[in-house]
């Protein structure tokens, strides 16, 4: 029988498997770099995008913050104006009060049965003198001061027997009332009052 050495074809092909096995290792070890880089690249480009988006972001919250700082200072403004003419309103209905209240009061006496001699206000305390026919005009005169809008309540202090005049005897009260608080015309849906 014939025998042929083979051992140096086997070493020559143990050198060749470790080649490729070396070299499938190599290139296994640079695709793998080469993959980590490209992805290490992406995230570091979705980084920078972020980034961008949040100065953009923060940018425009800047710029939303000085707008909301105007918008509280105009608001303070418009409160500041606002109680200005709630002062001014508040002052114009005092100023007309005396106007109203003597008005009203000429609708509440009863014509040619009673005269109003003396009107007397203080603080919110009004007292009237006059002279009646009857008792019956003066509860008449004292029920209407407190149906009126202009007083809350009305209390008679003094009724007794005047003078006569053309020989009618009037008799003379004093009613005591508090005046009410006149009401400020409505304000509409804008917060501006109505005229």
């Amino acid at each position: 029988m014939i025998r042929i050495n083979l051992l140096p074809f086997r070493d020559a092909r143990t050198k060749e498997n470790v080649r490729r096995q070396v070299s499938i290792f190599v290139l296994l070890v640079i695709l793998i770099g080469v993959g980590m880089g490209g992805y290490s690249l992406s995230v570091s480009a979705a980084v920078d995008k972020y980034e961008g988006e949040v100065s953009d972001t923060q940018a425009e919250l800047n710029k939303f913050k000085k707008k909301a700082r105007e918008v509280d200072t105009i608001n303070k403004k418009n409160k500041m104006l606002q109680k200005k003419i709630d002062i001014i309103e508040s002052l114009q209905v005092v100023r007309k009060a005396p106007v109203k209240v003597l008005g009203a009061m000429t609708e509440l006496v009863i014509p040619d049965r009673m005269w109003i001699q003396s009107y007397d206000e203080v603080g919110k305390n009004v007292t009237l003198k006059g002279a009646a026919l009857d008792e019956i005009t003066v509860a008449d005169f004292t029920r209407r001061l407190e149906s009126s809008e202009y007083f809350s309540s009305a209390s008679l202090r003094i009724l007794k027997l005047g003078a006569s005049k053309k020989s009618v005897a009037m008799k003379h009260f004093e009613i005591v009332c508090t005046r009410a608080k006149l009401k400020q015309k409505p304000s509409n849906a804008t917060g501006m009052k109505v005229k």
